[in-house]
């Protein structure tokens, strides 16, 4: 489904606010080399949805907020912005479209002096 993850890499690509903040916006991993703050994003499940005359796929997709400031106050303004541009959104994904996105469920952890932020959205999108 490359389609869906350029439609995501794209609604980033025109939101100045989030690109000001973070380093990069990654699928599936970040770069050996890369700098933080920076966020990856990926697939977790996908199904096939039909109606009568329509088929669809209802996906989940995670994104994933990497910080290393020793306080909070950075990743939660990215988590902010994120949220603003995602939830509820409407993405462009060729040769479907855009039924709804919203924010499903979210996580913020610390390990070895890292910040963790989850973010689970549910999309669908039809033929």
């Amino acid at each position: 489904m490359q389609v869906l993850f350029t439609g995501l890499y794209n609604k980033y690509l025109s939101n100045a606010a989030l690109k000001a903040v973070i380093t990069g916006f990654y699928f599936t991993e970040a770069p050996q080399d890369a700098v933080m703050p920076y966020v990856v994003y990926h697939k977790i499940s996908g199904v096939p949805d039909y109606t009568f005359t329509e088929d669809m796929e209802n996906v989940i997709i995670q994104f994933n907020i990497f910080d290393e400031h020793s306080s909070s106050t950075t990743i939660n303004d990215i988590y902010t912005k994120l949220t603003a541009l995602f939830d509820w959104s409407t993405l462009t994904v060729a040769g479907w479209n855009s039924i709804y996105m919203k924010r499903e469920l979210d996580n913020l952890t610390r390990d070895n002096d890292i910040w963790n932020y989850f973010v689970q959205y549910r999309l669908e999108i039809q033929k």
